[in-house]
């Protein structure tokens, strides 16, 4: 069993809390949030994204209840005093979104856990960068890491496939986003003009590191492949739009001959779907894999002229990516 407890349960830290539930070899033993332990039940047992929690939730004390699992409460603002030496914290998943840095995230470390992995890219150009993993690509052997971001994981594992198999002389990405609680629900001021429009009524274009965090886990892919990033009014639910020269000619048939080949592979088969429905945004909605191809958008132009579009969950197949990081950990 590997002895895990959340640092932060805003959205991806419920999920990654519902999703570990399901998984034997996974102990939820703590999680740390500023909120109550009665603000927190809520929030888990009624969400408008996944609907009612299947399993009934009720606080005892400082405990959260879910089911026969009893889970360990704390509000404490500085994780390096919370008790994961003597709780025996094997992983930390570090959900809060403001620890962000290397000496942010290791402040679980120096708490007792053995390993730590943050929920966003990295910041804090000042120190040495953490590195990046998408589960089913890369690893590291660091104590703590970045499980980089929603769109990283669902663009890298399709781009490393697609270079491998056909080569990829250039790209551009374009993710069609969910709004996210960066974004505001009314016109106001921000740091980024455009995230301050209503986020719900709005088109909103905006910046994407995916692409150049991709490259870190693909290094064979630097400085030939950026993006950009379209936040819709959608609630969850997304799809990444990649555009790339290839280095031979290829056709539709081939490029989705070969995504369907790779989706059954041992190294691919959780990570990554393919469909040849014609769905839309809601019928991704708790999907748990990193991206799902939409098949019949594939588009070949001149031989050499590539549109592959992918969807994701980008709460829920983005926590499950976490999960997946944290099970090929040698604890």
């Amino acid at each position: 069993m590997i002895r895990i407890a959340i640092n932060g349960l805003g959205r991806i830290g419920r999920a990654v809390l519902k999703q570990a539930l399901k998984h034997p070899d996974l102990e939820i033993v703590a999680v740390n949030d500023l909120q109550t332990p009665k603000d927190l039940r809520y929030l888990l047992q009624y969400d408008t994204a996944y609907g009612r929690f299947a399993e009934t939730i009720s606080t005892e004390n400082a405990d959260l209840l879910i089911g026969q699992q009893r889970i360990r409460c704390f509000q404490e603002k500085e994780p390096s005093q919370l008790p994961w030496d003597e709780l025996k914290i094997d992983v930390v998943f570090e959900c809060t979104g403001a620890f962000n840095t290397r000496s942010g995230i290791e402040q679980h470390l120096k708490a007792g856990a053995t390993r730590a992995i943050m929920s966003a890219p990295p910041k804090g150009k000042d120190e040495t960068p953490l590195e990046l993993v998408v589960a089913g690509i890369n690893s590291s052997e660091d104590a703590a890491f970045s499980a980089a971001s929603c769109t990283t994981n669902c663009i890298a594992p399709v781009m490393e496939i697609l270079d491998r198999r056909i080569g990829i002389a250039k790209a551009v990405l374009n993710t069609i986003h969910a709004y996210t609680s960066s974004q505001s629900m009314v016109d106001a001021p921000a740091k980024k003009p455009e995230r301050g429009r209503a986020g719900a009524m709005n088109m909103v274009p905006t910046s994407t590191g995916a692409a150049k965090a991709a490259t870190q886990i693909l290094p064979q892919l630097k400085d030939r492949f950026d993006g950009l990033a379209v936040r819709v009014p959608v609630l969850v639910g997304s799809i990444a739009d990649i555009t790339f020269v290839a280095k031979r000619s290829t056709s539709v048939d081939e490029v989705n001959s070969i995504l369907r080949e790779e989706q059954a592979s041992d190294r691919y088969q959780a990570i990554i779907s393919v469909t040849d429905d014609p769905i839309v945004s809601a019928d991704i909605v708790q999907d748990p894999h990193a991206g799902i191809v939409d098949l019949g958008q594939t588009k070949v132009v001149a031989d050499d002229l590539v549109k592959v579009m992918v969807w994701y969950d980008n709460e829920w197949g983005y926590a499950a990516q976490m999960i997946r990081a944290a099970e090929a950990l040698e604890i």
